[in-house]
């Protein structure tokens, strides 16, 4: 499927809200207890070659979005900003903590989740990075499948 239209099919997973934050508080948020890593600030942890100093990337539950906005003080800024939250549905959230990784420093989302988010920020390096973490996953379905077979 061309990366244009799983980028299209994707994007619906969640709401996209862009903030404005403290460079100083970024880590902090990061390994909240509220958050869930996603994209540019979980993609090294799953062997992505993608970073993006400065930027970060989470999942909030809805309840919680309002308690951390409050607590960083954070400035939606849909012109840019430096922090990408995504609000996904209350009714998913489930799917998207049961596969977590939980590192001392915080939770990463998965890593079909984390590819989703690289393919949404529509840059090549990003695609790229995220093609790296598919084809992996993709072969070793398509391996239990031949197998099962």
């Amino acid at each position: 499927m061309p990366a244009a239209r799983l980028q299209k099919l994707l994007a619906a997973r969640a709401e996209v809200r862009r903030y404005r934050v403290h460079r100083g508080a970024l880590q902090t948020l990061l390994a909240h207890s509220d958050v869930v890593r996603a994209g540019a600030s979980a993609a090294p942890r799953v062997g992505a070659d993608y970073v993006a100093p400065g930027r970060a990337e989470i999942y909030v539950h809805p309840d919680r979005i309002g308690k951390l906005e409050a607590a960083f003080g954070l400035v939606l800024d849909a012109q840019g900003g430096n922090l990408v939250v995504r609000v996904p549905p209350a009714s998913a959230w489930s799917f998207l903590v049961s596969d977590v990784h939980e590192a001392e420093d915080g939770k990463d989302a998965p890593a079909p989740v984390i590819a989703a988010d690289l393919l949404d920020t529509k840059e090549d390096r990003a695609v790229v990075a995220a093609a790296g973490i598919l084809e992996p996953l993709l072969a070793s379905s398509a391996a239990r499948l031949a197998d099962a077979a």
